[in-house]
């Protein structure tokens, strides 16, 4: 049986704040050539 996931830690003061400026950057060059190949991908891989 699977186990449970966890609680997602609250931010709050700066850690908060360093969070939702990373949001609101611009994704990079890089970032959006990950994006573009994991919607590419077409092999769903399963583990046994």
């Amino acid at each position: 049986m699977a186990k449970p996931i966890a609680k997602t830690p609250v931010f709050e003061g700066e850690d908060a704040i360093a969070v939702l400026n990373e949001m609101q950057e611009a994704p990079t060059q890089e970032d959006k050539e990950f994006a573009k190949e994991i919607r590419n991908q077409r092999i769903v891989l399963f583990s046994k």
